[in-house]
């Protein structure tokens, strides 16, 4: 999945808070203790060593290209905005190392269509089948549907067959995208029924969002 990174900012409105009630603890299946936390600033490092430790093919299917990170979207990754979007990292301890082992993201998309957000997630390698993916992609959801947002869409390589199914296990639609079969688009309502939690993971239920008016391995 791409990361959308958002280029414009006012710099006279002030940021919210830090959305603390966002932090959750979990566990990976061996019993190593996981943070599920909204991004910070400070995360710079993290969020450097983490993209750099992807392997080709993940970073590939993270960027949609083989291109690497252009200086300054690494900032733009970690210094965010939460009223418009938010991004949820998996942190933990290993071998006596603070690390990133995944994240998922939204960009609100309100021009596009209202009440949507365009998603994107991430799973470091040594991570993935862990059930770590849908972990995240179900915390983001929920957050998307606190803040108002209540479609949730992107896009993946349809050779992604991993998000493929993880976005169909969540609930997402899933379709061809017209004109273009290398590309798959994933598409979830809140009105739809609640994602389904992965094997072995407890996953609280979505609220459905207040209508509003008349929008890389990760398994």
């Amino acid at each position: 999945m791409t990361f959308p990174i958002a280029l414009f900012e006012d710099p006279a409105a002030a940021r919210p808070p830090y959305p603390a009630h966002l932090i959750e603890d979990w566990r990976l299946p061996d019993g190593t203790p996981v943070t599920i936390r909204p991004i910070r600033a400070a995360d710079l490092l993290l969020e450097r060593a983490f993209v750099v430790g992807l392997s080709p093919r993940t970073r590939y299917q993270r960027l949609l290209s083989g291109r690497k990170l252009l200086p300054g979207e690494l900032k733009r990754l970690t210094d965010i905005d939460y009223r418009r979007e938010m991004a949820l990292v998996a942190i933990a301890r290993i071998d006596g190392v603070t690390q990133e082992l995944g994240v998922a993201r939204y960009v609100r998309d309100d021009e596009h269509e209202p009440g949507s957000c365009d998603f994107a997630i991430v799973v470091g390698d040594r991570w993935q089948g862990l059930g770590l993916g849908a972990k995240l992609m179900q915390s983001l959801m929920r957050a998307a549907v606190d803040a108002g947002i209540r479609v949730v869409g992107g896009i993946t390589l349809t050779e992604n067959a991993g998000m493929v199914a993880l976005a169909r296990k969540l609930g997402f639609s899933v379709h061809l995208e017209h004109g273009d079969a290398t590309v798959t688009d994933l598409r979830w309502e809140a009105e739809s029924p609640a994602p389904t939690p992965a094997a072995g993971l407890r996953l609280p239920t979505l609220r459905s969002a207040p209508q509003r008016g008349a929008s890389g391995g990760a398994s």
